[in-house]
């Protein structure tokens, strides 16, 4: 099955009036902000959303984006897959004044004129959903990529001691020589 080709700009405003929708994806080498933080671009970003205008006259583009991206543990440097399934609730508004009139339930997407790019508006939901600090989830996972935890962050409170960690560091040191 061929996947459809998406518009690289459309108007969101006429896209809820029609009840519009968008399916297909999108190659994550294109988005280059999200690609400067990816330790690989070679995949995709499915995107199936849907405009629409809800029973308060408000224009809304709702719908999940998912992907699977590489990222760089910061915790051990080692490479981190991270699938993301994001959910799109977003309420047009023509700018932030107008924003306070939206439901808690959507974020407001401000479209100033009439015409959006939909990269720009994937990479964007992509971006706000990344951890801020991304680090595999379980610290075995860092210990498989050679990273030795510190006092401070292993289970037992840092009952290890200074000189076991200097010790673990002196036999690192020599190795390496």
């Amino acid at each position: 099955m061929q996947t459809p080709i998406l518009p690289n700009r459309f108007n969101p405003w006429q896209l809820a009036a029609e009840s519009g929708r968008f399916d297909g994806e999108l190659d994550l080498a294109v988005l280059p902000r999200l690609a400067a933080l990816l330790e690989r671009t070679d995949g995709t970003v499915k995107i199936a959303l849907a405009a629409r205008i809800d029973e308060r006259g408000l224009r809304l583009i709702e719908g999940t984006l998912q992907t699977d991206l590489e990222l760089i543990c910061q915790r051990c440097l080692g490479p981190l897959s991270l699938p993301l399934d994001v959910v799109v609730s977003l309420g047009l508004v023509h700018d932030e004044a107008e924003s306070v009139r939206l439901p808690d339930t959507y974020d407001p997407l401000v479209v100033a004129g009439n015409d959006l790019s939909i990269a720009d508006l994937v990479e964007d939901e992509l971006l706000l959903a990344l951890p801020s600090i991304p680090r595999h989830q379980e610290i075995r996972e860092c210990e498989a990529n050679g990273y030795v935890p510190s006092a401070e962050s292993e289970p037992d409170g840092g009952r290890r001691g200074a000189f076991t960690t200097l010790a673990s560091l002196l036999q690192d040191s020599k190795r390496s020589n």
